[in-house]
């Protein structure tokens, strides 16, 4: 494992210490004179019990590495030839979770990967609601706020009066009548007050044929029960709306309802207020189109003999407004295709449609959607190519498709899935026998669905993880994923098309595999071992839809490996597996400005440190997000080459919004080379791929928009 080769540095309680850069206390200005000595060394290399004044990563005599081991995983365990004792070198960057919130985790040697302190964001004044954002790694304040309704307590500069209750508030219109100051103006029922409309099934909108209606709940209020519902109760309020059928044969009724973002329900009953008569209801889900959507379809309704008329329910979170789509369809039976003991027949190039509405759940796949799912199965008599369509009729909701091996039923038999506007799934050569396809979606949707057969090809040679072809190290190769399937399990981006390289260690490595994608995809990297059989065999996995995606690992011992690229678009990509003999972290304790810069050696290294306790000296061409004055305090490092290089900087699994700058010299700071500046907002931090020419260069670990903390930075020095 790497580690921080330092010397012991005093601790609060008295006893000589190694700080961590990820201690917010660590004091830059205590001197690292002195190892400290003392203690009686431990039996042949094992843990070294320390006591006062020494160095804790020692341990007892050895004279070679293999007699060192502290059983901790996150050190890096060596024998030190000069003193002829053991170093267990932490490294803290093996100790990360990815997890922002929780805090930095440490190694301690002889002990091994501690938690660490979660992010502290209160801020002490009552009036902010703070929370630590994962997603943004960032503390997120807001104005007190307790019912959720978009306006702040007044005592807290807000404009509510009651904020204990979503249905008062300054920006809320006031309701007539009700005996409450709904807009908190100090006026109970003033004139210009508002009256709902179609609150209740007496004051229903008529739906006379179909078409889009406009309603409104501002002012409503919720009057009525059904068996779904919007997700917060305590801001649910409803309208009426009358579904007018005349006379005649029976007819399917289809209702849409659809909002901005707020959460929207719609139930069709057959009498007013009497809930046992629901004939359907639907809640809301994410529209693929933007904002919020609600359906559901009531089968062969109507009288013939009459006229009739059916309540309908429009529930919303909070008073919006709100669009009614009413269709009247020709009457069909509830699909019979819910499960893979009824699924219906596919045939080759005959498109059927899958309506999701109302669609139950019923099969487990690594494609989750929110609605249920419909069932299909086809017939292979010899091998065959197989390429099935998915497509959104309306766009309302996105497809997810699951193609699966005879059982059907369990998670075990799917053989890969998709879930995408356009989504396709292509398998080579598919023995012979029975499949079965499953449709969801993100949205109820009408999903027009398509099989097509053709010749069995063969595969490409770097489609499977058997027999992959080696990936060269520290360069990087072009992927041309068409013609490629689903082959390797993946915990980052299930369904992908995926594309595997042999990559074979002759010793202890650090590995950083990069994924560069095509504009508009998806994509992952993962390094897995040979089998490629799922989560036991994944080393590390990383996806995401911007460019590139990064994945590390460090100290990986010696042998063979498979580096896997994974595309959701089957669209070209290009992979770089960058290795070099495993290296211990060098802490940078010091390097605050041009007068103590830190040097890397010209082969690159590992380093970590801590911004927190810097100072703001030099500005970055990057820093769009300002912070006053130079901006965040920063470290400095320096690279000299001989030659032209390609020069790779990583800070991935750093602990704040990092920012990344590289200045050409000879004199420090240096002027900032081209496309030499980059902000890093998220888990996957500053990142930079540059070809530099021979010189003198100065590196500047940053923050964005003022921001500082714990850092990592990866440097590879590869031929160009």
């Amino acid at each position: 494992m790497a580690g921080l080769a330092v010397a012991a540095l005093p601790s609060a309680c008295g006893t000589p210490s190694v700080p961590s850069p990820f201690d917010d206390s660590f004091d830059p200005g205590v001197s690292l004179d002195g190892q400290g000595a003392g203690g009686a060394a431990g039996a042949g290399g094992a843990a070294f019990d320390a006591g006062p004044g020494v160095d804790p990563t020692l341990g007892g005599p050895c004279s070679a590495d293999e007699q060192c081991d502290d059983g901790a995983e996150c050190t890096l365990d060596r024998c030190d030839l000069e003193i002829g004792r053991c170093r267990f070198e932490p490294d803290d960057f093996a100790c990360q979770n990815g997890v922002y919130c929780d805090g930095q985790e440490r190694c301690q040697p002889q002990v091994g990967c501690q938690a660490g302190t979660p992010v502290g964001c209160s801020q002490g004044d009552p009036c902010l609601l703070v929370s630590c954002n994962e997603e943004a790694q960032s503390c997120d304040s807001a104005p007190r706020d307790v019912d959720g309704d978009g306006d702040p307590d007044r005592h807290c500069g807000g404009g509510d009066c009651n904020d204990l209750d979503p249905a008062v508030s300054s920006l809320l219109p006031e309701v007539c009548a009700n005996g409450r100051d709904d807009d908190c103006d100090g006026e109970v029922d003033e004139p210009e007050c508002t009256s709902p409309a179609h609150d209740t099934c007496k004051d229903a909108l008529l739906l006379q044929g179909p078409g889009a209606y406009a309603m409104s709940t501002v002012a409503a209020k919720l009057d009525y029960a059904a068996s779904c519902g919007v997700a917060n109760p305590a801001g649910a309020r409803d309208v009426v709306a009358a579904v007018m059928l005349p006379a005649g044969p029976p007819v399917d009724v289809q209702i849409s309802a659809s909002t901005g973002y707020e959460d929207v329900a719609v139930a069709l009953l057959g009498q007013c207020a009497a809930p046992d008569t629901e004939l359907a209801c639907g809640t809301g889900f994410f529209s693929a189109k933007g904002g919020r959507v609600a359906k559901l379809r009531a089968r062969a309704i109507g009288a013939k003999d009459k006229a009739t008329a059916y309540p309908l329910y429009v529930f919303s979170d909070g008073g919006v407004d709100v669009t009614v789509r009413l269709d009247v369809l020709d009457p069909q039976p509830e699909p019979p295709n819910e499960t893979c003991g009824t699924a219906q027949t596919l045939l080759p190039s005959q498109p059927v449609v899958a309506s999701l509405v109302g669609a139950e759940k019923d099969l487990a796949t690594a494609c989750s959607a929110p609605t249920g799912e419909l069932v299909y199965r086809f017939e292979l008599v010899g091998p065959a190519d197989v390429d099935v369509f998915a497509t959104s009729i309306d766009g309302d909701g996105i497809p997810s498709m699951s193609l699966r091996a005879p059982g059907c039923a369990l998670p075990e038999h799917e053989i890969t899935c998709q879930t995408w506007f356009d989504a396709h799934i292509f398998r080579h050569a598919l023995p012979a026998g029975t499949y079965y396809v499953s449709v969801a979606a993100t949205a109820p949707t009408d999903v027009l669905l398509t099989l097509e057969l053709g010749p069995a090809t063969p595969e490409p040679p770097d489609e499977s993880c058997a027999g992959a072809p080696p990936l060269p190290q520290n360069e990087t190769v072009d992927l041309k994923l068409a013609g490629h399937q689903d082959d390797v399990p993946s915990t980052c981006l299930a369904g992908g098309v995926d594309a595997a390289y042999a990559l074979e260690l002759a010793q202890s490595s650090d590995v950083l595999l990069v994924g560069r994608s095509s504009l508009g995809d998806t994509v992952a990297v993962a390094l897995d071992a040979p089998g490629c059989a799922g989560p036991p065999d994944e080393l590390f996995c990383r996806q995401g839809s911007w460019s590139p995606v990064r994945g590390s690992l460090r100290k990986v011992p010696a042998g063979s490996y498979r580096a896997v690229a994974e595309s959701q678009l089957s669209q070209p990509m290009q992979l770089t597996a960058f290795v070099r003999p495993a290296v211990p972290a060098t802490v940078v304790p010091f390097a605050d400005d041009c007068t103590e810069v830190l040097k890397i050696p010209s082969s690159g290294g590992f380093f970590q440190g801590n911004t927190k306790n810097a100072k703001a000296d030099y500005v970055a061409g990057c820093d769009a997000g300002g912070g006053g004055g130079k901006g965040a305090p920063e470290q400095m490092l320096e690279l000299e080459l001989a030659q032209t290089k390609r020069v790779v900087l990583d800070m991935i699994g750093s602990g704040y919004p990092t920012l990344l700058d590289v200045r050409k010299g000879p004199d420090c700071p240096g002027k900032e080379v081209p496309n030499g500046c980059a902000v890093g907002y998220y888990a996957d931090h500053s990142f930079l791929d540059l070809k530099l020419a021979a010189g003198v260069y100065f590196i500047q670990i940053d923050g964005y928009a003022g921001q500082s903390g714990p850092w990592f930075l990866d440097v590879r020095v590869v031929d160009p």
